[in-house]
């Protein structure tokens, strides 16, 4: 989901701190149109996080590669939280195979935006999130490849992650 991940304004990342080592299986497929189907889990530790982003506002896409320590389950739930307070409507999340859909529209300052992603949970130690944002202004796709390397340096295998600072506005 956009929520997901890093870098995200009014997401992904994709960004909640359950247990560092989650069930490594993703969630039950939804059977029916009824059943609730969960976000995956992903390993808590040490990850990296290559994203594309490509605005109409510019020709060229934008790269970045962030690594951080991290647990990718919490900060996409805490993400989803975060928007649901901010009176974002969801629809539900649907799946299909190791394909999660999810789609919302917030309203801002600027107007109505609104949110398409699909991640791939690939396994509990890396993914793929697209997305696709649009405003009245413009529409930008945003795509992360996600993946753990390993442990968070210092840190030995079990130890709670320490939360990582969310970036002041000036």
């Amino acid at each position: 989901m956009t929520i997901s991940i890093p870098g995200r304004s009014c997401a992904p990342k994709k960004t909640s701190m359950p247990n560092p080592n989650p069930p490594a299986a993703p969630a039950p497929a939804a059977g029916s149109e009824t059943s609730a189907v969960e976000l995956p889990r992903f390993q808590a530790g040490l990850w990296e996080y290559r994203r594309t982003l490509v605005s109409g506002q510019s020709a060229k896409p934008q790269l970045s590669t962030v690594r951080k320590c991290a647990d990718p389950s919490a900060d996409i739930r805490e993400k989803i939280a975060d928007l649901k307070k901010k009176n974002c409507q969801f629809t539900p999340l649907r799946r299909n195979q190791d394909h999660y859909l999810s789609s919302w529209v917030c309203q801002t300052p600027k107007g109505t935006m609104r949110f398409r992603d699909v991640l791939i949970a690939s396994d509990p130690t890396s993914y793929q999130d697209m997305s696709e944002t649009h405003s009245a202004q413009h529409v930008t796709q945003q795509k992360i490849e996600a993946r753990r390397l390993g442990e968070c340096p210092g840190l030995g295998a079990g130890t709670p992650l320490p939360r990582t600072p969310k970036p002041r506005r000036p």
